[in-house]
Protein backbone atom coordinates (compact mmCIF):
# COMPACT_ATOMS: atom_id res chain seq x y z
CA UNK A 1 0.00 0.00 0.00
CA UNK A 2 0.99 3.04 -1.13
CA UNK A 3 2.39 6.00 1.74
CA UNK A 4 -0.07 7.86 3.25
CA UNK A 5 0.25 11.79 3.55
CA UNK A 6 -1.74 14.16 6.13
CA UNK A 7 -2.09 17.75 7.12
CA UNK A 8 -2.48 18.31 10.86
CA UNK A 9 -3.34 21.47 12.00
CA UNK A 10 -6.11 23.47 14.51
CA UNK A 11 -6.67 26.67 16.43
CA UNK A 12 -7.01 28.52 12.96
CA UNK A 13 -9.76 31.17 15.03
CA UNK A 14 -11.71 31.85 12.32
CA UNK A 15 -13.25 35.68 12.57
CA UNK A 16 -11.40 36.23 15.39
CA UNK A 17 -12.15 39.66 17.46
CA UNK A 18 -9.11 42.16 17.59
CA UNK A 19 -10.85 44.75 19.60
CA UNK A 20 -8.69 44.07 22.79
CA UNK A 21 -5.15 43.41 21.62
CA UNK A 22 -4.48 46.79 21.41
CA UNK A 23 -3.55 46.72 17.90
CA UNK A 24 -5.51 49.92 15.63
CA UNK A 25 -8.78 48.72 13.70
CA UNK A 26 -6.86 48.49 10.73
CA UNK A 27 -4.00 46.17 11.69
CA UNK A 28 -7.03 43.76 13.22
CA UNK A 29 -8.86 43.74 10.11
CA UNK A 30 -5.61 42.54 8.18
CA UNK A 31 -4.72 39.88 10.59
CA UNK A 32 -8.26 38.72 10.50
CA UNK A 33 -8.06 38.09 6.70
CA UNK A 34 -4.41 37.23 7.28
CA UNK A 35 -5.86 33.88 9.36
CA UNK A 36 -8.34 33.13 7.04
CA UNK A 37 -5.70 33.24 3.59
CA UNK A 38 -3.24 32.03 5.83
CA UNK A 39 -5.95 28.43 6.00
CA UNK A 40 -6.30 28.73 2.47
CA UNK A 41 -3.11 28.16 1.86
CA UNK A 42 -2.79 24.78 3.96
CA UNK A 43 -5.40 23.46 2.46
CA UNK A 44 -3.27 24.08 -1.03
CA UNK A 45 -0.65 22.89 0.81
CA UNK A 46 -2.76 19.65 1.14
CA UNK A 47 -3.26 19.42 -2.83
CA UNK A 48 0.14 20.23 -3.30
CA UNK A 49 1.68 17.41 -1.34
CA UNK A 50 -1.23 15.09 -2.65
CA UNK A 51 -2.81 14.81 1.16
CA UNK A 52 -4.91 12.23 1.68
CA UNK A 53 -6.70 13.59 5.05
CA UNK A 54 -6.94 16.56 6.80
CA UNK A 55 -6.86 16.79 10.50
CA UNK A 56 -8.73 19.90 12.48
CA UNK A 57 -8.30 19.62 15.92
CA UNK A 58 -10.69 21.85 17.06
CA UNK A 59 -11.34 25.88 17.26
CA UNK A 60 -11.56 26.09 13.63
CA UNK A 61 -13.75 29.55 14.07
CA UNK A 62 -15.00 31.35 16.38
CA UNK A 63 -18.41 29.92 17.30
CA UNK A 64 -19.76 33.69 18.70
CA UNK A 65 -18.24 35.99 15.44
CA UNK A 66 -18.70 33.03 12.56
CA UNK A 67 -19.82 34.97 9.38
CA UNK A 68 -22.42 33.47 7.09
CA UNK A 69 -20.04 34.41 4.82
CA UNK A 70 -16.90 32.24 6.58
CA UNK A 71 -19.46 29.69 6.18
CA UNK A 72 -19.35 29.64 2.60
CA UNK A 73 -15.63 30.09 2.50
CA UNK A 74 -15.30 27.10 4.77
CA UNK A 75 -17.20 25.13 2.07
CA UNK A 76 -15.75 25.94 -1.06
CA UNK A 77 -12.05 25.30 0.10
CA UNK A 78 -12.89 21.88 1.76
CA UNK A 79 -15.01 21.03 -1.80
CA UNK A 80 -12.26 22.22 -3.75
CA UNK A 81 -9.91 19.55 -2.02
CA UNK A 82 -12.03 17.08 -4.22
CA UNK A 83 -11.29 13.48 -2.56
CA UNK A 84 -9.19 14.30 -0.20
CA UNK A 85 -10.91 13.93 3.26
CA UNK A 86 -11.38 16.34 6.06
CA UNK A 87 -11.72 15.62 9.67
CA UNK A 88 -12.83 17.77 12.26
CA UNK A 89 -13.06 17.88 15.92
CA UNK A 90 -14.88 20.63 17.40
CA UNK A 91 -13.51 22.72 20.23
CA UNK A 92 -13.97 25.05 22.89
CA UNK A 93 -13.89 28.11 21.13
CA UNK A 94 -16.35 25.96 17.90
CA UNK A 95 -18.24 23.39 20.11
CA UNK A 96 -20.86 21.48 18.24
CA UNK A 97 -24.33 23.28 20.11
CA UNK A 98 -27.04 24.15 19.21
CA UNK A 99 -26.74 26.92 16.41
CA UNK A 100 -23.39 25.78 15.52
CA UNK A 101 -22.83 25.45 11.56
CA UNK A 102 -21.40 22.21 11.92
CA UNK A 103 -25.22 20.98 12.87
CA UNK A 104 -27.22 23.86 10.95
CA UNK A 105 -25.41 23.62 7.12
CA UNK A 106 -24.68 21.28 4.93
CA UNK A 107 -20.95 20.52 4.46
CA UNK A 108 -19.38 18.53 1.46
CA UNK A 109 -19.13 14.95 1.18
CA UNK A 110 -15.57 14.80 2.08
CA UNK A 111 -16.05 16.11 5.39
CA UNK A 112 -16.96 14.39 8.29
CA UNK A 113 -17.48 16.42 12.30
CA UNK A 114 -17.04 14.56 15.32
CA UNK A 115 -20.08 15.68 17.13
CA UNK A 116 -20.10 13.81 20.17
CA UNK A 117 -17.87 13.90 23.60
CA UNK A 118 -17.40 10.00 23.04
CA UNK A 119 -14.99 8.33 20.79
CA UNK A 120 -15.98 7.74 17.38
CA UNK A 121 -14.35 6.05 15.10
CA UNK A 122 -14.05 6.00 11.00
CA UNK A 123 -12.59 3.27 8.85
CA UNK A 124 -11.13 4.03 5.66
CA UNK A 125 -9.99 0.46 4.37
CA UNK A 126 -8.70 2.13 1.12
CA UNK A 127 -5.86 3.77 3.28
CA UNK A 128 -5.16 1.48 5.66
CA UNK A 129 -6.33 4.15 8.09
CA UNK A 130 -8.91 4.28 11.49
CA UNK A 131 -9.58 7.59 12.41
CA UNK A 132 -11.03 7.83 15.97
CA UNK A 133 -12.18 11.27 17.76
CA UNK A 134 -14.50 13.52 20.06
CA UNK A 135 -16.26 16.82 19.77
CA UNK A 136 -16.68 19.27 22.43
CA UNK A 137 -20.53 19.29 22.98
CA UNK A 138 -20.15 22.12 25.11
CA UNK A 139 -17.52 25.39 25.49
CA UNK A 140 -16.19 23.72 28.97
CA UNK A 141 -15.07 20.22 28.79
CA UNK A 142 -13.50 19.20 32.54
CA UNK A 143 -13.61 15.48 32.42
CA UNK A 144 -10.46 13.57 31.54
CA UNK A 145 -12.12 12.21 28.01
CA UNK A 146 -9.00 9.53 27.05
CA UNK A 147 -9.89 7.89 30.23
CA UNK A 148 -12.76 6.50 28.13
CA UNK A 149 -11.25 5.88 25.05
CA UNK A 150 -10.59 1.95 24.60
CA UNK A 151 -7.31 0.43 23.02
CA UNK A 152 -8.06 0.23 19.55
CA UNK A 153 -7.98 -2.96 17.13
CA UNK A 154 -4.35 -3.34 15.15
CA UNK A 155 -6.04 -4.17 12.04
CA UNK A 156 -5.58 -0.91 10.88
CA UNK A 157 -3.22 2.32 11.51
CA UNK A 158 -4.79 4.23 14.37
CA UNK A 159 -5.55 7.96 13.94
CA UNK A 160 -7.00 9.79 17.22
CA UNK A 161 -7.83 13.85 16.87
CA UNK A 162 -9.02 15.71 19.36
CA UNK A 163 -9.10 19.01 21.31
CA UNK A 164 -7.18 18.94 24.95
CA UNK A 165 -4.78 19.55 27.28
CA UNK A 166 -1.78 18.13 28.10
CA UNK A 167 -1.97 18.65 32.00
CA UNK A 168 1.32 18.40 32.40
CA UNK A 169 2.76 21.41 30.60
CA UNK A 170 -0.02 23.96 30.81
CA UNK A 171 1.14 26.85 28.88
CA UNK A 172 0.98 29.97 31.30
CA UNK A 173 -2.26 31.76 31.32
CA UNK A 174 -3.88 28.54 28.78
CA UNK A 175 -7.65 27.13 30.59
CA UNK A 176 -7.45 23.11 30.59
CA UNK A 177 -10.02 21.76 28.46
CA UNK A 178 -10.11 18.32 28.02
CA UNK A 179 -7.25 17.21 30.46
CA UNK A 180 -5.30 14.47 30.05
CA UNK A 181 -1.83 12.52 30.88
CA UNK A 182 0.66 10.89 28.71
CA UNK A 183 0.11 7.76 30.20
CA UNK A 184 -4.41 7.91 29.29
CA UNK A 185 -3.27 7.88 26.06
CA UNK A 186 -0.15 5.40 26.17
CA UNK A 187 -1.28 1.92 25.78
CA UNK A 188 -4.39 2.01 24.01
CA UNK A 189 -2.68 0.97 19.77
CA UNK A 190 -2.74 4.58 18.80
CA UNK A 191 -0.09 5.68 16.50
CA UNK A 192 -0.30 8.91 15.94
CA UNK A 193 -3.08 11.78 18.26
CA UNK A 194 -3.48 14.94 16.70
CA UNK A 195 -4.52 17.74 19.16
CA UNK A 196 -5.31 21.06 19.25
CA UNK A 197 -6.02 23.47 22.19
CA UNK A 198 -2.17 24.49 22.86
CA UNK A 199 -0.78 27.01 20.36
CA UNK A 200 2.44 26.09 20.33
CA UNK A 201 3.83 23.65 17.81
CA UNK A 202 5.21 20.44 20.22
CA UNK A 203 5.63 17.00 20.92
CA UNK A 204 4.02 15.42 23.90
CA UNK A 205 6.74 13.40 25.76
CA UNK A 206 5.51 10.19 25.95
CA UNK A 207 7.97 7.52 27.55
CA UNK A 208 6.02 4.59 27.65
CA UNK A 209 4.97 3.29 24.18
CA UNK A 210 5.58 4.47 20.64
CA UNK A 211 2.68 6.92 20.09
CA UNK A 212 3.36 9.74 18.59
CA UNK A 213 1.01 12.80 20.30
CA UNK A 214 1.25 16.30 18.58
CA UNK A 215 0.31 19.50 19.18
CA UNK A 216 0.47 21.11 15.56
CA UNK A 217 0.03 24.74 16.67
CA UNK A 218 -1.77 27.52 15.66
CA UNK A 219 -1.05 28.44 12.13
CA UNK A 220 -1.09 32.30 12.03
CA UNK A 221 -0.25 34.26 15.38
CA UNK A 222 -2.60 36.61 16.64
CA UNK A 223 -1.13 38.25 19.96
CA UNK A 224 1.91 38.73 21.89
CA UNK A 225 1.80 35.24 23.18
CA UNK A 226 1.70 33.33 19.34
CA UNK A 227 4.95 34.77 18.61
CA UNK A 228 7.71 33.66 15.69
CA UNK A 229 6.96 31.46 13.02
CA UNK A 230 3.67 29.28 13.14
CA UNK A 231 2.38 26.85 10.79
CA UNK A 232 1.03 23.32 10.28
CA UNK A 233 2.42 19.55 10.74
CA UNK A 234 2.73 17.31 7.82
CA UNK A 235 2.75 13.80 7.92
CA UNK A 236 3.39 10.65 6.20
CA UNK A 237 2.16 7.37 6.94
CA UNK A 238 4.49 4.42 5.38
CA UNK A 239 4.40 0.93 6.33
CA UNK A 240 2.99 1.81 9.71
CA UNK A 241 5.67 3.70 10.66
CA UNK A 242 4.46 7.89 11.10
CA UNK A 243 7.00 10.53 10.56
CA UNK A 244 6.10 14.47 10.38
CA UNK A 245 7.22 17.60 9.99
CA UNK A 246 6.42 21.05 10.98
CA UNK A 247 5.55 23.61 7.55
CA UNK A 248 5.83 27.55 8.46
CA UNK A 249 3.12 29.26 6.72
CA UNK A 250 2.31 32.25 8.78
CA UNK A 251 2.08 36.35 7.07
CA UNK A 252 1.85 38.61 9.65
CA UNK A 253 4.62 36.97 12.02
CA UNK A 254 4.96 39.26 15.30
CA UNK A 255 8.17 39.35 17.36
CA UNK A 256 10.04 41.07 19.66
CA UNK A 257 13.38 43.12 19.79
CA UNK A 258 15.18 43.91 22.93
CA UNK A 259 17.37 46.77 22.93
CA UNK A 260 20.50 47.48 25.10
CA UNK A 261 20.47 51.32 24.98
CA UNK A 262 22.95 52.00 27.38
CA UNK A 263 25.00 54.88 26.90
CA UNK A 264 23.19 55.96 23.81
CA UNK A 265 22.79 59.99 23.35
CA UNK A 266 21.11 59.89 19.98
CA UNK A 267 17.96 58.80 18.09
CA UNK A 268 20.43 57.56 15.84
CA UNK A 269 21.92 55.15 17.11
CA UNK A 270 18.41 53.46 18.33
CA UNK A 271 17.58 53.77 14.85
CA UNK A 272 20.86 51.52 13.28
CA UNK A 273 20.60 49.08 16.05
CA UNK A 274 17.01 48.29 15.28
CA UNK A 275 18.01 48.20 11.54
CA UNK A 276 20.73 46.02 11.99
CA UNK A 277 18.07 43.08 12.45
CA UNK A 278 16.53 43.72 9.31
CA UNK A 279 16.33 40.67 7.31
CA UNK A 280 17.46 38.23 10.13
CA UNK A 281 14.76 39.17 12.63
CA UNK A 282 12.04 41.30 10.85
CA UNK A 283 10.87 42.29 7.77
CA UNK A 284 8.46 44.51 6.28
CA UNK A 285 5.34 41.47 7.23
CA UNK A 286 6.51 41.71 10.73
CA UNK A 287 4.60 43.09 13.24
CA UNK A 288 7.49 44.33 15.77
CA UNK A 289 7.53 44.99 19.29
CA UNK A 290 10.69 46.87 20.36
CA UNK A 291 11.70 46.68 23.72
CA UNK A 292 14.14 49.62 25.04
CA UNK A 293 16.52 48.95 28.02
CA UNK A 294 19.04 50.17 30.12
CA UNK A 295 20.58 53.26 30.92
CA UNK A 296 20.37 56.62 27.79
CA UNK A 297 22.09 59.71 28.00
CA UNK A 298 19.69 62.29 29.22
CA UNK A 299 19.97 64.49 26.24
CA UNK A 300 18.42 61.73 23.84
CA UNK A 301 14.94 62.51 22.47
CA UNK A 302 13.10 59.48 22.54
CA UNK A 303 10.47 60.58 20.09
CA UNK A 304 8.46 57.63 18.79
CA UNK A 305 6.85 59.12 16.39
CA UNK A 306 9.89 60.66 14.95
CA UNK A 307 11.66 56.75 15.28
CA UNK A 308 8.90 55.17 13.41
CA UNK A 309 8.72 57.98 10.61
CA UNK A 310 11.91 56.59 9.88
CA UNK A 311 11.26 52.69 10.06
CA UNK A 312 8.07 53.37 7.75
CA UNK A 313 7.71 50.32 5.23
CA UNK A 314 10.35 48.27 7.14
CA UNK A 315 7.87 46.58 9.05
CA UNK A 316 4.10 46.32 8.72
CA UNK A 317 3.74 47.46 12.54
CA UNK A 318 5.67 48.89 15.56
CA UNK A 319 5.01 48.76 19.52
CA UNK A 320 7.14 50.30 21.67
CA UNK A 321 7.94 49.33 25.07
CA UNK A 322 9.90 51.85 26.85
CA UNK A 323 11.64 50.35 29.88
CA UNK A 324 14.98 53.14 29.71
CA UNK A 325 15.96 55.10 32.24
CA UNK A 326 18.17 58.33 32.21
CA UNK A 327 21.83 57.67 33.12
CA UNK A 328 22.29 59.86 36.20
CA UNK A 329 25.19 59.55 39.22
CA UNK A 330 23.15 59.09 42.16
CA UNK A 331 25.92 58.47 44.29
CA UNK A 332 27.76 61.99 43.13
CA UNK A 333 24.16 63.43 43.47
CA UNK A 334 24.09 62.23 47.01
CA UNK A 335 27.24 63.61 48.47
CA UNK A 336 26.16 67.63 47.07
CA UNK A 337 25.25 69.58 49.84
CA UNK A 338 22.26 70.76 48.23
CA UNK A 339 17.94 70.65 48.58
CA UNK A 340 18.84 67.35 45.71
CA UNK A 341 21.78 65.85 47.45
CA UNK A 342 19.72 65.98 51.03
CA UNK A 343 16.67 64.46 48.93
CA UNK A 344 18.39 61.43 47.07
CA UNK A 345 20.29 60.49 50.45
CA UNK A 346 16.81 60.54 52.69
CA UNK A 347 14.84 58.82 49.48
CA UNK A 348 17.62 56.04 49.31
CA UNK A 349 17.56 55.57 52.96
CA UNK A 350 13.92 54.94 52.56
CA UNK A 351 14.41 52.93 49.92
CA UNK A 352 16.72 50.45 51.35
CA UNK A 353 14.01 49.48 54.35
CA UNK A 354 11.26 49.11 52.30
CA UNK A 355 9.42 46.11 50.72
CA UNK A 356 10.02 44.87 46.95
CA UNK A 357 6.38 46.85 46.51
CA UNK A 358 7.08 50.02 47.91
CA UNK A 359 10.41 50.12 46.61
CA UNK A 360 9.88 50.06 43.19
CA UNK A 361 7.66 53.23 43.82
CA UNK A 362 10.31 55.03 45.65
CA UNK A 363 12.94 54.01 43.09
CA UNK A 364 10.43 56.26 40.59
CA UNK A 365 10.12 58.72 42.76
CA UNK A 366 13.58 58.94 43.16
CA UNK A 367 14.21 59.46 39.33
CA UNK A 368 11.19 61.60 39.10
CA UNK A 369 12.49 63.70 41.65
CA UNK A 370 15.98 64.51 40.25
CA UNK A 371 14.89 65.00 36.72
CA UNK A 372 12.82 67.51 38.29
CA UNK A 373 15.51 69.39 40.10
CA UNK A 374 17.87 69.52 37.75
CA UNK A 375 15.66 70.92 35.35
CA UNK A 376 15.32 67.79 33.06
CA UNK A 377 11.93 66.84 31.58
CA UNK A 378 9.66 64.40 33.43
CA UNK A 379 9.45 61.05 31.51
CA UNK A 380 6.64 58.95 33.63
CA UNK A 381 6.96 55.37 33.05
Amino acid sequence: MKPVRFIHTSDIHLDTSFSGSGFPSRLGDRKREAIRGTFRRVLEDARLHAADLVLIAGDLFEHDRVTPDTIEFLKQQFESLGSIRVFISPGNHDPFIHGSPYREEKWPANVHIFCEEAFQSVELPDLGIRITGFGFTHDRMEDHPFLKLSPLRGDLVNIVISHASDINRVPSGKTRHGPFTIEEVAGKNVQYCALGHYHQQRVVVNAIDETQVWYSGIPEGRGWDEEGQCGYLLGEIDGGKIKVEGQMCNQYPLRTLSLDCDGFTSREQILDAILQQRGSFFDARTILRIRLEGAIDTKLDLSFTELEERLAGEVLHIEWQDETHPSIDFDAIARERTLRGRFVRQLSERIESASEKERAVLQRALLYGVQALLGREVRLR
